[in-house]
């Protein structure tokens, strides 16, 4: 299902014949790229289209007459009476030409990156909060995941600067295992019962641990992780219908925020791509 958007929005297609006129408001943008994704999902024995939902667009900053589109396609799932499958993706537009990205010549690098959603007010609650004060006045959101090597270095960093701060920083944490980590959901799952358990400073344990599984047996990630941690968790606690809840929860916050790498850092609703931002706060609480 992943591979829908590659496949509907390639680099470049053409919305329409005609050329774009000055008089193009963004409103007919709107129209346009939801009627192309609407006519791009062919339906087959899985799925049948729903609707195409923009979830919020701006001008490009790198060029104004273009837009930028964060946009959801909802599928129903045939075989799941109920069920709906969500597909998000940025793309942008002129009006005539779709296109899913851009690369800025000198850097090389994704303009698609320069550009994200918002979090929030939701995110900052009690059930997530890692460290500092939950009324403090600047609020951090990671997304991180305990097999990702940069997140090894990152987050015990951020939660000794915050634990040194807690009347300046909230830091919330949401568990975001990647694909290419196939032990990360065992472990986060664990950390999940562990947290549920009364154990408040797993996430810290589970990072100083600094973990290197490549396993992908559950049971055998399990026996690691209760070794090093002294738990005795069995295959079936971690995988209670509550636990999965919880993590996937976690997951659709991530999807609906276009997160697609850990660690993703939120600075007061926005994504901070330094991580380093929050920093120049830590002087208030001086």
């Amino acid at each position: 299902m992943r591979s829908l958007m590659l496949k509907l929005l390639t680099i470049a297609i053409t919305l329409s014949s005609s050329s774009l006129l000055a008089t193009d408001v963004p409103l007919e943008f709107d129209a346009k790229v939801t009627t192309f994704l609407q006519k791009s999902i062919a339906p087959n024995e899985n799925y049948t289209f729903d609707k195409v939902v923009i979830v919020k667009k701006e001008a490009m900053k790198e060029m104004p007459e273009w837009m930028v589109y964060f946009v959801r396609i909802d599928l129903n799932l045939i075989k799941q009476e109920g069920k709906k499958l969500s597909v998000n993706d940025i793309v942008f537009t002129n009006g005539k030409i779709l296109s899913k990205d851009f690369a800025d010549l000198s850097s090389g690098r994704s303009i698609k990156g320069n550009y994200s959603l918002d979090v929030d007010a939701s995110a900052y609650n009690a059930e997530h909060l890692l460290a500092g004060s939950l009324n403090a006045p600047h609020k951090i959101v990671v997304f991180s995941d305990p097999l990702c090597p940069f997140c090894m270095d990152f987050l015990p960093e951020v939660i000794a600067d915050v634990e040194a701060n807690p009347q300046t920083f909230a830091l919330f944490y949401y568990h975001f295992p990647l694909n290419i980590h196939p032990a990360a959901p065992t472990l986060v799952k664990a950390m999940l019962l562990a947290e549920e358990q009364g154990d408040k400073a797993i996430v810290k344990k589970v990072y100083k641990e600094f973990f290197d599984i490549k396993e992908s047996n559950e049971k055998v990630i399990l026996d690691l992780f209760n070794k090093a941690l002294n738990k005795n968790f069995t295959v079936e606690q971690i995988n209670q219908a509550h636990i999965l809840q919880k993590l996937n929860q976690d997951y659709e916050l991530a999807t609906a925020l276009m997160v697609n790498g850990t660690p993703t850092i939120y600075l007061d609703g926005k994504k901070d791509d330094t991580k380093r931002s929050y920093r120049k706060f830590m002087k208030e609480s001086k």
